[in-house]
């Protein structure tokens, strides 16, 4: 019967519901476990852990999925085994039970976000792979919005609960129905197989891969570090739980729309100019949270975030399908996955005994510093995936061109 239901719906529903998730974990995990009783450097330490192992457990779902060429039963375990995770959660007490659930959870959310990629990069073989993925994940967008402003509202029925443990625990027992849902729709997920005839190892070993991942690893250190105390933020500012949900809405309200174009634009005139972009407005925005003291200052800086997000969610993606081979798209993403994972280690953590020891706005700093090496990196050492796109430094007036080559490619590689 689902033969007949179109694969581009299958996959966009996927997406919608594999993001949707982070409309409840990311706003809201940390508050969790503060409310818990944790201190920031514990805080840090769990998430920066829980997703961490995904150095070692990402690369090995990876290779998993290429060798077995199947996905949905991998998917479909790992949403369960994420749904049990976050429902166990009102349930547990203490340092070591709550590291286990959120390394679980961490892991498995990884996963399906990584395979998302993968099955759109195994539907779209050639050159429209930037604009396909980027109309497919915006509805992962919208669906982080709507859940994320439905968890705010359902806190913001009891104000004298909302922040506690006890007012936080609705969250855990209503949103992890979501990958459940997951569960259900991954056995009719397209999932199609190699064709031998066109199977290739690909060049995601390459050496530009690898330049990219580490610019990508400290982009990630800074930004996921950050996000993981935005919400102790904006409560130590007198945010409310609805306060706190608009502000992570917002973000990605503006992801939508940018995440829109980004994709036919990375198709069009080559991946590095969009996530240059992407990685230039990265320190901006941590800077730019120093001297924002109100709830409303915060808010209007996190719509900085959709062009950082909008950007990198659909085109880092394309960046690693572009460099992988027809039987390597898995390992590929797993590579991306396995840097989030060792990224979401470092940052948390070291971001937060950063913060626990000097506070949140010199957290902020840090992060910024390392954000701005990322930059660095990006602009100077890595190439464009996608070569024969339109290049910059050979369209537009005389004055922009010079501008448009350092676009193109890091000036010591230009021929």
């Amino acid at each position: 019967m689902h033969a007949a239901i179109p694969p581009r719906l299958v996959v966009a529903a996927y997406l919608f519901l594999v993001t949707s998730t982070f409309g409840f974990i990311q706003p809201f995990l940390p508050l969790y476990l503060s409310a818990a009783g944790l201190s920031k450097e514990q805080i840090g330490f769990i998430l920066g852990l829980a997703t961490g192992l995904a150095f070692l457990v990402q690369p090995f779902l990876g290779r998993l999925s290429d060798r077995l060429d199947k996905r949905r039963p991998i998917i479909a375990a790992c949403s369960a085994l994420a749904a049990a995770a976050y429902l166990l959660l009102p349930f547990a007490n203490g340092f070591g039970a709550f590291l286990v659930l959120a390394a679980i959870g961490a892991n498995a959310t990884l996963y399906l976000n990584a395979a998302g990629g993968v099955v759109v990069a195994r539907m779209v073989r050639e050159g429209g792979g930037g604009a396909a993925y980027a109309n497919l994940r915006l509805w992962g967008s919208i669906g982080y919005i709507l859940v994320a402003t439905l968890t705010g509202l359902l806190l913001s029925g009891n104000a004298n609960l909302s922040l506690s443990r006890e007012g936080l625990d609705p969250v855990f027992r209503w949103g992890p129905l979501l990958f459940l849902a997951i569960t259900a729709l991954a056995w009719v997920l397209p999932d199609r197989k190699t064709d031998p005839t066109l199977a290739t190892v690909g060049h995601s070993a390459g050496p530009n891969f690898r330049v990219f991942l580490v610019a990508y690893f400290l982009y990630l250190f800074a930004l996921y570090g950050a996000s993981s105390f935005l919400s102790l933020y904006l409560q130590s500012l007198g945010a409310n739980s609805f306060w706190i949900s608009l502000t992570f809405v917002g973000g990605v309200m503006v992801e939508v729309i940018v995440m829109r174009y980004a994709g036919y634009w990375s198709d069009h005139y080559g991946r590095r100019p969009l996530l240059l972009l992407s990685f230039f407005t990265l320190p901006l925005r941590l800077l730019l949270y120093i001297p924002a003291e109100t709830p409303g200052a915060v808010a209007a800086v996190q719509l900085l975030h959709g062009i950082n997000f909008g950007i990198m969610g659909a085109v880092a993606i394309v960046f690693a399908n572009d460099l992988a081979g027809e039987g390597s798209h898995g390992l590929a993403q797993a590579k991306l996955a396995a840097a989030t994972g060792l990224s979401g280690a470092f940052g948390p953590w070291i971001l937060g005994a950063v913060a626990g020891r000097f506070g949140l706005p010199a957290m902020f700093l840090v992060a910024a510093v390392v954000a701005l090496a990322a930059f660095a990196i990006m602009l100077l050492g890595v190439e464009d995936s996608r070569q024969e796109s339109h290049a910059l430094g050979e369209r537009g007036p005389a004055w922009s061109r010079p501008i448009g080559r350092i676009l193109d490619a890091p000036p010591r590689k230009k021929a």
